[in-house]
């Protein structure tokens, strides 16, 4: 009850101070000329009652492509070079995982309003589509709710990978930048060193192999590293990592990225996180 009531009231604070146009002002002063990288995950076609929502996508097609709009009429959206280019300012918009639904429904998205986006791909579920990744198996066992009672087709657009194929395709996109996420998606700290190296090393190896192209990005899953973490992926050669909404600052601001993570198309919500309150923007990754 607590926690509803806290909701509640945060929720009322977002609004109130959206409705008094104090985000808007602060947007325009602090990200007039930085940078926020955002973060999704999956993008479902719909959102359907056959699922408990907590196993669901945040957000669907027709929300994402609110999201799309709210952000394109206040801000660029950049490509991640410009992520090194103290002159350049917007959004970067990243999506974590390698779900099928970002082949699907987020690319004919991105096409339809010319954005550039940056996937971090687990490669575990490329090879093997019907291999869900470790966190959506537990989710559904926690809930109790049986794997085997899901449709075909929502199975699909919740929760397989993109296809090997698929992601060659998407990858050819000008739009499209390809980064990796390991490849089972761990908890990178809790890891020895040899695992290490061989998520962040295998994984990029089999997409430069897939693509045919350098593979220059690494995003952290769950957001989780360590020095020897950060060591590892820049030995392997990554220009840049990426973490979640906070970051432990360890001194390598290249491979220390910070990320707006984005669950709900809410115009409060939005104007709230992308106020330049919520996260600081980004000027120049050294």
């Amino acid at each position: 009850m607590g926690k509803i009531i806290l909701n509640t009231l945060k929720s009322a604070l977002m609004f109130s101070l959206s409705e008094l146009g104090i985000f808007s002002v602060c947007r325009k002063i602090i990200l007039s000329k930085g940078k926020l990288v955002l973060m999704f995950h999956g993008v479902a076609s719909k959102k359907s009652s056959k699922v408990p929502k907590n196993l669901q996508p945040h957000i669907d097609i027709a929300e994402f492509e609110s999201i799309v709009k709210w952000i394109k009429s206040r801000f660029k959206f950049i490509k991640p070079a410009d992520l090194f280019d103290s002159n350049s300012s917007g959004m970067l918009l990243t999506f974590d995982d390698g779900f099928d639904n970002n082949f699907k429904n987020v690319l004919p998205i991105l096409n339809k309003y010319e954005i550039p986006a940056l996937f971090f791909i687990t490669t575990q579920h490329i090879s093997n589509p019907n291999k869900w990744l470790h966190f959506i198996e537990e989710k559904i066992e926690s809930n109790t709710f049986k794997k085997s009672s899901i449709p075909k087709v929502l199975r699909s657009d919740f929760f397989n990978g993109i296809s090997e194929e698929n992601l060659f395709k998407m990858s050819k996109n000008k739009l499209v930048t390809i980064g990796s996420h390991t490849i089972t998606h761990p908890l990178l700290s809790q890891c020895s060193k040899s695992e290490i190296k061989k998520e962040i090393f295998e994984s990029k190896e089999y997409l430069e192999m897939l693509i045919g192209k350098s593979v220059d990005y690494f995003a952290y899953p769950s957001g989780d590293y360590n020095e020897e973490v950060i060591n590892q992926v820049i030995a392997c050669g990554y220009r840049a990592g990426f973490g979640i909404d906070t970051i432990k600052n360890f001194g390598f601001p290249s491979h220390e990225i910070p990320r707006v993570g984005i669950y709900s198309n809410n115009i409060s919500y939005l104007s709230a996180k992308l106020s330049g309150l919520y996260q600081r923007p980004i000027n120049k990754i050294i």
